[in-house]
């Protein structure tokens, strides 16, 4: 059974995709939803930009739905642009980074974004152009948009 707040989003869509807009702007689009509901309604938003000239602006916490859908991401927090690119080129710009805490140097861990350690190992998020700058037998990893978010906002160097 779909919830009520999913029934009031999809009237408030259709209504909005009945007047042929160019440009949808969405304030959490799925926020309440199913996972099916959400899955419908990316589906719908996938079809209306089908057309090049169609475009979507949403802003959502829900990181798995830009996943699926954008194209261009900005990163948002407290006012401030952390990042905007396109999806494919963050993706690739970002790693994450694994390794012993005696391999890597307090000059190391300034290029680190989000930094975290436990007693024996680090992880964080690194610029793949930083790479050669880290130890060698550091362990890297694809980075996803969730991992993002949470490691630009636990702070650290771009």
């Amino acid at each position: 059974m779909k919830r009520k707040s999913g029934a009031l989003t999809a009237i408030m869509i259709a209504a909005a995709l009945a007047h042929d807009p160019d440009l949808l702007i969405l304030d959490e689009p799925t926020s309440g939803l199913d996972a099916v509901a959400r899955d419908e309604l990316m589906e719908v938003l996938k079809a209306f930009i089908v057309n090049e000239n169609k475009a979507i602006l949403f802003s959502t916490h829900i990181t798995g739905d830009l996943e699926k859908i954008a194209d261009h991401i900005t990163f948002i927090n407290n006012g401030k642009i952390l990042h905007s690119d396109t999806k494919d080129n963050l993706l690739e710009k970002y790693v994450i980074v694994k390794g012993g805490l005696g391999e890597i140097t307090t000059e190391q861990k300034k290029l680190l974004i989000g930094y975290q350690e436990t007693r024996v190992n680090f992880d964080a998020l690194a610029l793949r152009e930083h790479l050669p700058k880290l130890p060698k037998g550091i362990v890297t990893e694809p980075c996803s948009l969730d991992e993002m978010v949470v490691r630009f906002n636990k702070g650290g160097t771009k």
